[in-house]
């Protein structure tokens, strides 16, 4: 397994054909949501390679069968509030391969999700009613004509018929088993986990694996609660690859620039006032004669009819001074919208705060202390 930090460079021993596959993801996302890259640089170093990830912590597999495992800048606790699990104390009660930085947080989280599917198997799989179609018998339910004129062309020694019948196979087990499915692909450092997924096995085998991206399903049973949101976790589109071509292997990679934004989106709104709106991405033109210009604030915040205050989440290491560009950039976003107010908020595991003016707009750049989980 080849283990780097994200945005930190590290010198491995590469194939051509791994240094290849590398460099597929050097170019960035195809899907045009402007998507980080997952590796920032790759160059050559004598007979080995220096590799620097992007902002991204998780585990991918090449083509090779050789494993890249990427950890976070932050300690595993830090990082497990950033993806939301920070109140999730489940997560964190049974012993598990060190995660130092984040190098094992994909063993936490599989130990974390068959911990949960033992448990929720164990008790017995929850079970719905669905609507089944029978074209050859036996048959039950009663007979359906469209279905018999579009299966069997109407013919008389043939039947079609529907009826509902009690079936594990209903939304809730299909996330689970879609959330398996994906697990059992990934190494890991504990032998035992890929033992355990695979025991798993016979009881999942007949749900059919929910669609992607997954949906959060409505009314979860209490005791499918943990793994319902473990299964959202692993299957949500925060984990792709940013590009589709050229990667063989299976990959579950958090794209640490948008979990920001999620978390800072929920730390704003507990704490604007209760009339206000808080708007994601929102839509700035930037000229007067030409709309189709426009720039997209991540936060902006609406007093009383009119924008207040502008927000930008920024995934890197708090610095009292940001750059002369996000200075200005916020400037002309706030002059735009007509607000006084806008700062940077950066992940930090200490507060801190600088204060800037230009004119009549205020302008912070704001630590925010995640080690305090403080939503």
């Amino acid at each position: 397994m080849i283990q780097l930090t994200e945005y930190q460079p590290t010198t491995v021993d590469l194939t051509r054909d791994e240094a290849t596959e590398l460099t597929a993801l050097t170019k960035g996302g195809t899907t045009g949501r402007g998507q980080p890259r997952v590796i920032e640089r790759l160059s050559v170093n004598g007979d080995a390679w220096d590799v620097t990830p992007g902002p991204y912590a998780g585990r991918f597999r090449l083509r090779s069968g050789r494993t890249i495992d990427i950890a976070s800048r932050f300690a595993f606790p830090d990082l497990a509030r950033l993806l939301g699990l920070g109140r999730k104390a489940t997560l964190l009660r049974e012993p598990a391969t060190a995660a130092t930085g984040g190098t094992g947080l994909m063993d936490l989280i599989a130990l974390a999700f068959i911990r949960e599917a033992e448990r929720v198997i164990g008790q017995g799989l929850e079970k719905g009613y669905r609507q089944q179609t029978f074209a050859r018998p036996p048959y039950a339910g009663i007979p359906v004509a469209t279905a018999h004129l579009d299966i069997h062309a109407a013919r008389p020694d043939r039947l079609v018929t529907t009826a509902r019948r009690l079936t594990t196979d209903i939304p809730v087990n299909r996330l689970v088993a879609a959330a398996h499915r994906k697990l059992t692909k990934l190494p890991y450092q504990d032998k035992d986990l890929s033992m355990r997924l695979q025991a798993l096995w016979p009881s999942l085998r007949q749900i059919t694996p929910a669609a992607s991206p997954p949906a959060p399903i409505p009314q979860v049973p209490t005791r499918y609660r943990n793994i319902h949101d473990l299964a959202l976790l692993i299957l949500d589109a925060r984990t792709s690859l940013p590009t589709g071509a050229g990667i063989a292997g299976v990959a579950v990679l958090f794209n640490m620039t948008r979990i920001w934004e999620t978390y800072v989106e929920n730390w704003l709104g507990a704490r604007i006032d209760a009339d206000d709106l808080l708007h994601a991405q929102h839509r700035i033109p930037l000229t007067d004669n030409d709309p189709s210009w426009e720039g997209r604030a991540d936060f902006v915040v609406e007093s009383q009819g009119r924008p207040s205050a502008v927000y930008d989440a920024k995934y890197r290491r708090w610095r009292r001074r940001p750059e002369t560009r996000e200075l200005y950039q916020l400037l002309a976003y706030t002059q735009r919208l007509g607000a006084t107010y806008a700062a940077l908020l950066h992940p930090a595991t200490s507060a801190d705060k600088a204060t800037f003016s230009i004119g009549g707009t205020t302008i912070e750049t704001i630590a925010i202390d995640i080690t305090r989980d403080s939503r």
